[in-house]
């Protein structure tokens, strides 16, 4: 019998799908890739860069960050072969480059099916994702997965080696492809070459709105293509405060 398993971006996604009748087994991507250093020569060198860069910027500590986080990504190594993976990732940035590093793991393993997971189509807000999501929602976002074929594996790899190495030229020239694991490729692209989150940022103090909630609010209802929650707008917030 096929093994299924359930690859989610963070914990609340995870949560909900154990509610439904949705079987297999869930890991959890527990990472923000969209900041702090990625640069390594092996994958045991990058587990601790990136142990380093969490508990300097979340303030977790490296054994947790082992702990939490790399012991699920190892789970994805040590997928069977010859098992169904579904990846229940959102369209902004924060996911898609979880998903990018993900599917680069997934990748060593032989002969799975991989499937990619979108949330409902909001129309007024692409960004949503799956927090909206009910579990009739999940099972029905389940039903119209995509499979996903050699090609789009090998964009995902190179997208992934070209946000890692900061190529920007490459990223931008991979955000044309298309493919239909991929929504929205271009526009993730483009804003993450093109907008600068501190300047948004600092715009906002500087035009007197200088309390943090109402800081978020605003980022997150003009920037959720960035798909930061609250840690990572708090970091950018502190440090435009410190260099005024």
């Amino acid at each position: 019998m096929k093994k299924i398993f359930h690859i989610t971006n963070g914990d609340y996604l995870a949560e909900d799908l154990k509610k439904t009748s949705i079987e297999g087994k869930i890991i959890v991507c527990r990472e923000a890739l969209i900041s702090g250093n990625l640069k390594a020569e092996s994958l045991e060198e990058f587990w601790e860069i990136r142990a380093k860069s969490i508990s300097e910027d979340y303030n977790i500590s490296k054994e947790s960050y082992y702990e939490k986080s790399v012991s699920e990504f190892e789970r994805i190594l040590n997928i069977p072969e010859g098992s169904e993976v579904n990846l229940w990732f959102e369209n902004d940035l924060f996911c898609q480059v979880n998903l990018w590093f993900c599917i680069s793991l997934i990748s060593k393993v032989n002969n799975l099916k991989i499937y990619r997971v979108f949330p409902k189509e909001i129309v007024e807000n692409h960004w949503k994702g799956f927090s909206d999501s009910e579990g009739s929602d999940l099972e029905e976002s389940l039903k119209s997965k995509v499979l996903f074929d050699k090609n789009d594996i090998e964009l995902a790899q190179n997208l992934w080696k070209a946000y890692q190495n900061n190529d920007i030229d490459y990223l931008k020239q991979l955000s044309e492809d298309q493919s239909d694991c991929f929504h929205f490729l271009k526009e993730v692209t483009e804003a993450y070459i093109n907008i600068k989150p501190e300047n948004f940022i600092k715009n906002q103090i500087e035009n007197g709105l200088t309390d943090f909630d109402s800081v978020l609010k605003k980022f997150q209802q003009e920037l959720g293509i960035f798909g930061f929650g609250d840690l990572q707008v708090k970091k950018i917030y502190d440090k435009v405060l410190i260099q005024k």
